[in-house]
């Protein structure tokens, strides 16, 4: 789509309609996590390589108040505080059991990931977990426990 702007006032006007489309966007890209609960759809690495969990209901983020998280690693229950800043998000003091896990797990890669978690973004409805390495990122999707249904 092309546009040909005729003078100065349809200029503004076309930058305002950019501007606010901008700030759209950004605010649809970011999300407040407190009182939410993701559940793992992928985990993302180097070389386009997936590791797509057997049971993602056991690979769940939950965002409580007052910066706790609660987080299901497999076969192991982990707590840790988080620090949202618009797109950034900061995981600390993690602390997490340590059973052995039936393989195939993906209980180290989850929780290495998890401690080297730097920001955050929303694409549709999946939250991405970015870590400090551009090539290692997590992939979530809303959960929402249903009583009676098991794992």
């Amino acid at each position: 789509m092309r546009f040909i702007i005729t003078n100065r006032w349809h200029l503004l006007a076309a930058l305002a309609l950019t501007i606010a489309g901008l700030n759209t966007a950004a605010a649809q890209s970011s999300i407040e996590l407190e009182n939410s609960s993701w559940q793992l759809v992928a985990i993302h690495a180097a070389n386009d390589t997936v590791f797509v969990p057997e049971v993602p209901q056991n690979h769940l983020l939950r965002f409580r108040m007052d910066n706790r998280l609660q987080i299901e690693a497999d076969c192991n229950q982990a707590g840790a505080t988080y620090n949202q800043d618009g797109n950034g998000l900061k995981i600390t003091d993690l602390v997490t059991t340590r059973k052995l896990c039936v393989a195939p797990s993906l209980f180290n890669r989850y929780i290495l990931n998890i401690m080297r978690t730097v920001g955050m973004r929303v694409e549709g409805e999946n939250l991405i977990i970015q870590t400090d390495i551009a090539s290692d990122w997590m992939e979530f999707e809303p959960y929402v426990f249903v009583p009676g249904v098991s794992n």
